[in-house]
């Protein structure tokens, strides 16, 4: 197994940590969750077309269609992400996400065939209790616990769903052509999300945009490595375990510099500090195992 399985995740975690806090910020500005989600849809789409230099195969309509249906498919866990952290309870919707490396696990032996080590289960399972340690939140009083819930799972299964079938049908088309076909899609699906906000999408203030163009730049630079790894390397679930160390990076940067994004997490006390610290304790075992 490629270095790299464990090295280009990781990386793109840190930059989903850094894009998803400057898009909250840009959230705090009163841009709305729809008008959010496809300003970041459509820099994934754009992001991604300059691939089409690394085309190793001519175009092809049959693999055309299954780049399709995969970005379809990761555009749907786009809207389910949406309605579980906008209409439901982010403390309960965010641990629900982190299971998607469960799905992951299950779809490689059911969809792809392949045997999932033990050892790798275990890191499975130890990443999701430290995603739910990192993200878990005792004060929170969840409201609508099945949204977040039904939301949450449906989200992290059609994600996971996505990731298989990169790993799946990309290599027989070639990542150059898969890549930017999958995200073109994205980018035109997200054409949906506009009769639900009002007002001229590139009309927001300076301040705004300081903080979306680079928190939605970045989250397009991390679903690049993503699909990157996964079409070229495969190992889904490494990948994906590896990439949950996203919810650790979160952290070190909330504790750290959180300040300069407008984030007061810090300021919760000790306590959230040691549950989270044995939160990403797990999530660095969890790496630790399925790179030995």
């Amino acid at each position: 197994m490629s270095p790299a399985v464990i090295f280009i995740p990781l990386t793109t975690a840190l930059f989903y940590a850094l894009g998803a806090l400057a898009v909250k910020r840009a959230l705090d500005s009163g841009i709305g969750p729809w008008r959010t989600a496809f300003v970041c849809n459509l820099a994934m789409a754009l992001v991604l077309q300059p691939c089409w230099l690394l085309a190793s195969q001519p175009f092809a309509w049959p693999h055309a269609a299954h780049a399709m249906i995969a970005g379809a498919i990761f555009f749907v866990g786009q809207i389910f992400t949406f309605l579980a952290l906008n209409r439901g309870d982010v403390s309960v919707a965010t641990p629900v996400l982190g299971t998607k490396v469960v799905f992951v696990a299950g779809l490689t032996m059911v969809l792809l065939g392949d045997r999932v080590a033990a050892v790798w289960w275990v890191a499975v399972f130890l990443t999701v209790i430290g995603t739910a340690l990192l993200s878990y939140d005792p004060k929170a009083h969840p409201r609508h616990l099945a949204l977040s819930l039904g939301c949450g799972f449906a989200a992290a299964a059609s994600y996971a769903f996505t990731d298989i079938l990169v790993q799946k049908w990309a290599p027989l088309w070639s990542f150059g052509n898969f890549a930017p076909t999958m995200f073109a899609t994205v980018g035109v699906l997200a054409l949906a999300f506009v009769p639900m906000f009002s007002g001229n999408i590139f009309a927001l203030p300076a301040r705004t945009w300081r903080w979306l163009a680079p928190g939605a730049l970045l989250l397009a630079l991390q679903a690049l490595g993503m699909a990157f790894v996964i079409a070229q390397y495969g190992h889904a679930t490494v990948v994906n375990i590896a990439y949950n160390s996203r919810g650790m990076w979160t952290i070190a940067i909330v504790w750290s510099v959180g300040h300069h994004f407008g984030n007061t997490e810090r300021e919760q006390g000790h306590g959230v500090m040691a549950r989270r610290l044995g939160g990403a304790v797990l999530l660095v075992a969890a790496i630790v195992l399925v790179s030995i």
